[in-house]
C-alpha cells in the first residue's frame, strides 16, 4: 500500500466564554497544540470573555511560532484564576450553590458589579 499524503487542515476556532466553557476551550487548545504531527493549521482565533483570553495566548504564541509558549501561558493563566486555597474553595462552593438557588428560592442577586471594592 502506498504512503498516503496527509494534508494539514486549516481551521478557524471560536473559543466560548463563561467559566467552565473557557476552561474547556483552554484544554481543547492545549490538546490541539500538543499534536506532534501538526495536522491542523490554526488560521484564525476568536473568543468571548475567558475564551478571548485563551485565543489571545494561542495567537501570540503562534505568531512567535512556538506552540509550547501557548501551552505554558494557558496553564499559567488557569492556575492563577483557579480556587486553590481552602478559603477560595469554600467561597467558590458557596457562590455556586447560591447561583443554583437563584430562581428557585427568593435570594439576593450576587454579582461583583453592584458591590464596589
Amino acid at each position: 500500500m502506498g504512503q498516503q499524503r496527509r494534508r494539514t487542515k486549516r481551521v478557524a476556532i471560536a473559543c466560548q466564554g463563561g467559566g467552565s466553557h473557557s476552561a474547556f476551550s483552554a484544554g481543547a487548545l492545549k490538546r490541539l497544540l500538543a499534536e506532534e504531527r501538526n495536522r491542523y493549521e490554526i488560521v484564525a482565533l476568536s473568543g468571548t470573555s475567558g475564551g478571548a483570553i485563551c485565543a489571545l495566548f494561542v495567537w501570540y504564541a503562534l505568531l512567535r511560532d512556538d506552540r509550547g509558549v501557548a501551552v505554558r501561558l494557558l496553564e499559567s493563566f488557569w492556575e492563577s484564576v483557579s480556587a486553590s486555597s481552602p478559603t477560595e474553595q469554600v467561597m467558590n462552593d458557596l457562590l455556586v450553590e447560591a447561583a443554583r438557588m437563584h430562581g428557585k428560592v427568593a435570594t439576593p442577586m450576587i454579582t461583583p458589579y453592584i458591590y464596589p471594592e
